[in-house]
């Protein structure tokens, strides 16, 4: 799913989870040494084993006046809160607090420390940060949380930070670090300790530090890192921190972007027709007079994506459920495409295409996150539409490649069919990887997972290789779908063993969007065809400066590829949606949608007057390319960010919108989609 994390870009799939990136460490023993020596060098590396710098690309990782047009006072938490008192709660979390993440990499197992609020101890207010680690941990790498910041507001300034930690006992040390990240490299650092530098130290045992860094003014910079560390074993505490940049301190984040002004939204309002509902047709002549725009936004692409911003919100499967059956009824799409492992979702097809079983067990085969009560009523809706309406029915294809086994397993059956003596070849080849448990292993060393990709390239050129004779021999249709089958089953193998070792989200998006033009050549040629997906995957891209992922989206490469192409983002204000509590803990959590903040698309969206009983907005955005009406769209502007594990903020990717999507839906209040058990 998106969001996954990335030695190269993230977030993807990106956070709680952050790429994985090896970067400069020195070990805390070594920073000691020179405290004692009393060698302070000017900016002081940080304790090995906490957090390290990453990409820029990682950063995928404002209301401020009464308007003519409607709206109302900025909500009190629309900017970014820094949470510095630890008085907000996470999301996923709420023994852990807001905003603040474990560790360096989303795949790390469990912490090997607590990281609790505490009610009972606190120097301020309700509650303090406690670290606690067991003495049977007392070895293991310190154990830190953190607080990263994008570095827009701090570049070519001085930052301080101060706060209070209660030291511990002999056994542990409490490790406090202020930073400026590079790619790879730290910018500035300043370390404090507890019980050294000085700390003036209250009764109770509070401890006051101070860390300060000049940020250089330097493009390269990309995020202010905040860790609260423990090193050895025991308790410490951290409590009533402040942060101030120049002298002025800051307890929410500014906004990437100024608000737009009344002329702006007049302008926005101008290219947007109300939403009457979310909820497509169940009988009779569905009224979609308020679509129209839609229609002109697709025009006659061949593709048409359709993204969101969160991958579990209710609102956005259902407004998808009416845009697909409006596309398929009123202009003649055929081809229902989905972000899911292709070879599974040939299950999905079969059960739309009338076959047996039912939806439910149909759909265990997707992602979890795509296991609703809404995506149920959509394939009974196909199931339903294909029955009664066979000259156009419509496919649905996948295009994902986290699965190994599938297509390992379906190769090995053809060959064991078509030609015997190549199983074991095919095994000794495939083997080693088709017995892992899943196809992604970060906890596998780099050495092997190479070899794999290697075996599985092997494999594929053997395959690919046979293709020719085996279409010579396929005398019908479904002969020759069986070997097209076959041979891209050694081409997904292929993938899932590359993508293991880049565990890249550009490199995933690029495999997606081979997989997509094989399955639209293949299996519907000609076929118009609505491509389901993160917000991520379905954007244009193509701009190495602006773009996700450095330009490498899916949408970029399917217009590569020759296709028509047109995308749209699905958008809201607040409310609710359904991921998991992290990348490691898969509970499927209700978590709050944080509101939009001034600034973003979505906050200017939520200030227009919508005439009742509408829900929310459809927007055309292909008039912002070009005019000065639209230039304010033209800069990039927080864009909400949400994929398989819950955020929360969620805002901290910027996006340029008419570079990316061609138009939106806006969805004012949402609510979580509802699992299915």
């Amino acid at each position: 799913m998106d969001n996954l994390p990335s030695r190269i870009s993230m977030n993807p799939e990106g956070c709680a989870g952050r790429p994985c990136i090896r970067g400069l460490r020195i070990r805390v023993t070594d920073i000691l040494a020179r405290r004692a020596a009393n060698e302070t060098p000017t900016h002081r590396p940080k304790p090995r084993g906490l957090m390290r710098p990453y990409p820029r690309t990682a950063w995928l990782a404002g209301l401020a006046t009464w308007c003519l047009l409607g709206g109302g006072p900025r909500p009190a938490l629309a900017q970014q809160p820094l949470n510095l008192d630890f008085e907000r709660s996470s999301v996923a979390f709420p023994d852990r607090p807001w905003g603040w993440t474990l560790g360096w990499s989303a795949f790390a197992g469990g912490p090997a420390a607590s990281f609790v609020l505490d009610s009972a101890v606190h120097r301020h207010g309700r509650r303090s940060l406690r670290i606690a680690r067991a003495d049977s941990l007392a070895d293991a790498p310190p154990q830190a949380i953190m607080l990263q910041l994008p570095s827009d507001r701090f570049r070519g300034r001085e930052v301080r930070l101060a706060g209070w930690s209660r030291p511990p006992g002999a056994g542990a040390t409490a490790v406090l670090t202020l930073e400026a990240w590079k790619d790879r490299a730290f910018a500035a650092a300043d370390t404090a300790w507890s019980g050294r530098d000085g700390a003036a130290q209250e009764s109770g045992g509070w401890a006051r530090h101070e860390l300060s860094i000049h940020v250089p003014d330097d493009s390269t910079v990309h995020s202010v890192v905040i860790t609260l560390a423990i090193t050895g074993h025991g308790t410490v505490w951290f409590d009533d921190f402040t942060l101030s940049v120049d002298g002025t301190p800051l307890t929410t984040l500014p906004g990437a972007a100024e608000p737009p002004t009344t002329a702006q939204l007049a302008w926005l309002a101008g290219r947007a027709a109300p939403l009457r509902g979310v909820e497509a047709a169940v009988d009779g002549t569905p009224d979609d007079a308020d679509l129209r725009l839609v229609a002109d936004v697709v025009g006659t692409a061949r593709v048409v994506g359709l993204g969101e911003s969160t991958h579990g919100t209710r609102e956005f499967f259902q407004v998808k459920h009416r845009l697909l059956q409006y596309l398929v009824r009123e202009h003649g799409f055929r081809v229902f495409a989905i972000e899911a492992n292709q070879l599974a979702v040939e299950r999905v097809n079969a059960y739309v295409q009338g076959g047996s079983g039912t939806a439910q067990d149909a759909m265990r085969v997707m992602f979890r996150v795509w296991n609703t009560e809404e995506m149920l009523a959509l394939l009974e809706w196909l199931r339903a539409h294909n029955a009664a309406d066979p000259a156009r029915r419509v496919r649905v294809v996948g295009y994902d490649m986290q699965d190994h086994r599938t297509p390992a397993d379906t190769l090995r059956a053809f060959l064991a069919r078509s030609e015997p003596a190549l199983v074991a070849r095919f095994d000794e080849l495939a083997g080693e990887y088709r017995a892992q448990r899943g196809a992604m292993t970060p906890q596998v060393d780099d050495s092997i997972r190479a070899r794999w990709a290697q075996q599985a390239e092997t494999l594929w050129d053997l395959v690919s290789g046979r293709r020719p004779g085996w279409l010579a021999r396929a005398p019908h249709r479904a002969d020759t779908l069986a070997v097209e089958w076959a041979v891209q089953s050694a081409n997904l193998l292929r993938q899932a063993a590359r993508f293991n070792v880049a565990l890249s989200s550009p490199e995933r998006d690029s495999l997606m969007a081979a997989n997509l033009d094989w399955g639209l050549r293949t299996l519907a040629p000609g076929a118009r065809a609505v491509v389901w997906a993160h917000d991520v995957h379905v954007s244009h891209g193509g701009d190495p400066r602006l773009s996700f992922n450095n330009g490498a989206q899916m949408g970029a490469y399917v217009r590569r590829l020759g296709h028509d192409y047109r995308a749209l983002t699905l958008l809201t204000y607040d409310g609710a949606y359904s991921a998991t509590r992290s990348f490691t803990d898969h509970a499927m959590i209700a978590a709050e949608a944080f509101p939009a903040p001034p600034g973003s698309l979505e906050e200017g969206l939520h200030r227009l007057t919508r005439p009742v009983p509408s829900v929310g907005w459809v927007v055309d955005l292909r008039p912002a390319r070009t005019g000065e009406g639209g230039a304010w769209l033209r800069r990039p502007r927080p864009i909400r960010h949400i994929g398989y594990a819950a955020y929360d903020y969620g805002f901290e990717l910027t996006a340029v919108l008419p570079l990316e999507f061609d138009g939106v839906v806006f969805v004012e209040h949402t609510t979580a989609s509802r699992l299915l058990r």
